[in-house]
Order: C-alpha cells, then structure tokens, then sequence
C-alpha cells in the first residue's frame, strides 16, 4: 500500500506562516546583535584620541582645568611656559577644531594635524606667536587663537630667614611673596609669637631670587604691594631659590610719620626716592598737608641735623625733582585738625523721644538736649535722674588703673581706695542736680556734654525696697515723711534673725550706706537689714579667755599700784 504523504492545503498555511515568523525573529535577533557589537567596538584613532575635542565637550572640562583662583589677569609678556602647561589651541573653522594640549615634560606642544612646536622658557606672548605661525602653514585663512587655561605647577625651595625652609610646590601664576607665605605656616605645635619673632627680622626688600639659569633677581615685596610693578615680585618658575636676608632694623631703614596710612620704619634699598618712601608707606591720609613736608637727613657721621620743608605736590606734579634718599632720613607730614566726628550722646529713660543725639565739641548744654527729646513724661523721676561720663576707653583703662595705683594709700585705704577707682574709671558720674536745673529753673546746674555721655531719666518707683531679715521682703508703696521703723512693719518686721541695730538705708541714685538717723527716706530707696551671724561656741569661748587674760592683767596692774603707793 503506497503512503500518502501529500499536506492539506490548510496545513501547508500553517507551516508556511510559522517559517516566515522564524525568519523575521532571526533577522531582528541578527540586526541587534550587530548593532551592539558596532556601539561596543572601539572606534578608530580620530583627532578626538590626539587631543581634538568637539565644541560642545569642551565648556566643562575647560571650566574645570581654570577653576585656580588668581590675583589679577595672567601677563602674557611675564609669564614663562614651561612642562605640564595646558593650552588650549582653536582653529575658527566651520565647524571649529578645539585642542586642549599639555606642554611635555620636553617643553613641546604636540599639535594635532601641525606636529611638534617647542615652547618651553619662553613668554606666553611668544608661544602664542609661534603657535599660530605654525598652525597657519596649514590652516591658511581660518582664524586661530592660543590661551593658557591651566598653569602648571613648580617647585620652589624657600631658604634663609623664614619659619620652615625647604622645597615648596606651588603654580605658576604664583608669585615670590606667596611662596614665602606658604614657608611662614604655622605648624600645630607654634604659636603666633613664633611667626612674630620670625617676621620682625625678615627683610621684605632685599629677597634675592636665583633662576634655574642661572641668574639673580632682586625681589622688593614691599615696592611691589605700594606699586604694584611686577618685576618686584615676579611670577615662580620651576627650580627657583628664594632666599630671605636678615634685616638691620635699626641702620638701614628710613622713617614716614604723619599723616601716612602706615607709620614707622622701613627698609632702605639703594635708588629709593621721596615718591618712593611716601608709596610704600601706602599714601597720603585726607588729612596731609602737601605743601610743607618736613624731610630731615643726619650726616654720615650721624652728628649734625639738616631740616628742610618740601612741597610734595610740586615732585609729584613734575615741577620739582624727586630726591633721592639716604639711610636715616626721616619724612614727616602734617595733619590738618579735622574737628569734624561722630559726637553724639544717649538719651535713655523717662523723656518723649528717646535715643541718640548729636552734639557739637563742647558746647551742646544737657537742657537743649532734653528739649530736643521732646522734655519728661510725667513718670519721670529727677531726683534719681544722672548723666554718666566714659572718660577711658579699653585701650586707656588698664594704664589708668595702675597710674592710679602708685598713689601712697595706707593698707586700710587701699582696698576702698582701689573700688573708687574701678567706678570711676568705668562709670564717673557728673555731678548734676536735674530737680534743681528744671523744676525750679537753676541754670547753675546746667552742664555742657562730651561726646558718649548717657543721660538716663529713670521711672519713678513710688516703692521703698525692704530685704534682708524681715519678713516679707519686696517693694513698699513709699509714703512721704514715713521713717524706716514704718517700711520694716509693713515688710512684716524683723525675723529672729535680724541685726535690728545695724539697719542701714541705701540711696537709689548713688548707692550710699547710710544711718537711718543720718537721711530721710525717698522713693526708689533701699531698707537693708542684715543677718546676726553665725558664730560656734568656740567664738565665744575665745572672747571670753581674752576677757579674763586682759582682766588679769588690770587687776595685776591693779594690786602693784596699791603696794607701790602703801
């Protein structure tokens, strides 16, 4: 029998339907294959792998490598190119080639689609001559630009009169000064009078810098901070030997004093003029005087004295020579008196319009000032009203302490005498009685006011304050002519406590201790009554041995006297 292997017309539809559907997976299976192996594949050497960068890469990582913070803008014409450099090379062409190269280690730059162009120890200003000279043999009209955006960093050694000496690593764009800053770091283990020690004979003009070539420079920081010429504090280079001289403070210096932003001494460098001296004392205050500057130079000898008044504006304006100055010569501006300040007293307290008045130099009266606050609230309490007189400041107060202090005070008065002088030197009060100046018109007792016065014009209290041992202590409504047994009673009278003999009554405005018989008892006074004290029965057996040892005695006397006189 003959098989029949002949498919039905609809199973052939199926197989046929399911071939195409594998033939279509194995297609889109072969497409993503290839497409990953093409985006996983290295690409070939393109100017991107030599240093070319695509304009749209090149804003960050630029950004990044000039992120180095500066004091001013590089001088192309100062700043020497060397190994590790980073220049940036821009051919303006459509669309623009971009190159963010490094000088190596041999001082080339290595320019792509150009070659190798040298570029070590020379300026910027000439590398960016020379690259563009050579980029230019093949890039005919395009524009073309070189910019340094990282500068390199250099070895210095820093020796001589310096806190640490030794090798520092700092930029390029860094100067003479910051090296010898970097070698004046305090370690953990110094203090500030370290540095001080260091500092006071550190020469500041006379720094000797040494190239790598070979030759010498003399580096003048103070010049450069007054003029800011470059050539007296240049830019580091790799290799450079700074060494910091020892200074002569006292022979090789000369003097501005005055009306200059900084007195004193300074260091003397041959070929320094009168210009010179006044820029390095840092100018001229608003308040010099020009026209008679008083220069004063000693003979070599140092045993005559030559004064002479000068009219700086004359030098400075063209119309006279500049001199030239010596070692020891001192230059003196004047000031011009500016009364001119901030003059201004404090009204606190109980008037219409508190706060702070301005006055004139000693001659605004307290009534105008009173006035201008607008006069008293009826709260206002005159009897206890007191101006308060800062005569010394912090920078004078401790002098004054010890100034004080050498009078010849016995030990008893020495304690008090000390305390008195601690109150006046913080808080003098003047001496103004204000009931008198202006409730009953007494222009005697008006005073004239220095600048920082307090004029306080305290509430009125209306209480008599009762502490100590009474019963309960606090504020008593004051009730005028009531003496002190009164405020005692109504603060609950004396505890078992109280020392009833030694009440003392305290004044609200000059705190003095008093005897009740001795004032009469005002608003905003105080009622101490203070506590027996606590002595053990040893206290009292000492005063008793005393007693009988001084009893003795009398009587001793007592009975010789009677014998001697029978």
């Amino acid at each position: 029998m003959k098989n029949d292997r002949t498919l039905s017309p609809s199973c052939a539809g199926d197989v046929l339907t399911i071939c195409h559907t594998i033939v279509l997976l194995l297609i889109v299976i072969s497409f993503m294959t290839i497409s990953n192996a093409l985006s996983q594949q290295k690409e070939p050497r393109t100017l991107q792998d030599v240093g070319f960068v695509l304009p749209e890469k090149t804003t960050k990582p630029i950004a990044e490598l000039s992120d180095i913070a500066l004091e001013s803008t590089v001088d192309p014409e100062k700043y020497f190119v060397g190994p590790s450099d980073i220049i940036a090379v821009n051919i303006w062409l459509s669309p623009p080639l971009n190159f963010a190269l490094t000088v190596t280690p041999e001082g080339t730059l290595i320019i792509p689609t150009v070659g190798e162009v040298m570029v070590a120890d020379v300026t910027l200003a000439q590398v960016k001559e020379k690259i563009i000279s050579e980029v230019r043999k093949k890039y005919l009209t395009a524009p073309i630009t070189a910019t340094l955006i990282k500068p390199r960093q250099v070895v210095v050694n820093v020796v001589g009169q310096v806190l640490h000496p030794g090798l520092y690593t700092l930029r390029a764009v860094d100067r003479v000064d910051r090296a010898i800053d970097e070698a004046n770091k305090l370690s953990r283990m110094e203090t500030e009078e370290h540095l001080r020690l260091v500092e006071d004979q550190m020469s500041l003009r006379h720094i000797a810098l040494k190239r790598r070539d070979g030759t010498y420079h003399r580096v003048d920081i103070s010049k450069y901070l007054a003029i800011k010429d470059d050539r007296h504090n240049p830019y580091l280079r790799e290799g450079d030997v700074i060494t910091v001289t020892r200074k002569d403070r006292l022979k090789n210096v000369f003097a501005v004093y005055g009306a200059v932003n900084l007195n004193g001494k300074h260091e003397f460098v041959e070929g320094d003029s009168l210009l010179d001296a006044i820029r390095i004392a840092q100018g001229l205050t608003p308040q010099a005087v020009m026209d008679s500057i008083l220069f004063s130079r000693l003979n070599e000898e140092a045993t005559a004295l030559s004064n002479s008044y000068i009219n700086l504006k004359d030098i400075m304006e063209g119309r006279q020579p500049d001199i030239a100055l010596q070692p020891g010569d001192r230059i003196i501006v004047k000031s011009r008196i500016e009364e001119r300040g901030d003059y201004n007293v404090d009204l606190r307290g109980e008037v219409l319009y508190p706060g702070t008045y301005p006055i004139t130099k000693n001659r605004t009266w307290l009534s105008e000032i009173i006035q201008q606050a607008g006069g008293f609230t009826e709260y206002a309490s005159l009897k206890s009203a007191e101006v308060i007189r800062h005569s010394f400041f912090l920078e004078g107060m401790e002098n004054e302490r010890l100034l004080s202090m050498r009078v010849g005070t016995s030990p008893d008065d020495s304690i008090d005498y000390y305390q008195e002088t601690t109150i006046r030197i913080q808080r003098a009060n003047v001496s103004v009685d204000f009931e008198k100046l202006f409730a009953q018109k007494d222009t005697t007792q008006d005073i004239i006011l220095q600048a920082e016065d307090d004029v306080i014009i305290p509430s009125l209290r209306q209480t008599v304050y009762v502490f100590g041992q009474v019963t309960i202590p606090g504020h008593v409504p004051f009730i005028q002519g009531r003496d002190v047994d009164y405020y005692i009673r109504k603060a609950g009278s004396f505890t078992d406590n109280a020392r009833r003999g030694d009440v003392t009554i305290i004044k609200s405005k000059t705190k003095q201790w008093l005897d009740p018989d001795q004032t009469a008892i005002e608003d905003g006074d105080y009622v101490w009554v203070p506590r027996k004290p606590d002595r053990p029965f040893s206290y009292y057996m000492t005063i008793a041995s005393q007693a009988a040892s001084a009893l003795s005695v009398v009587i001793g006397v007592a009975v010789v006297i009677v014998q001697v006189t029978k």
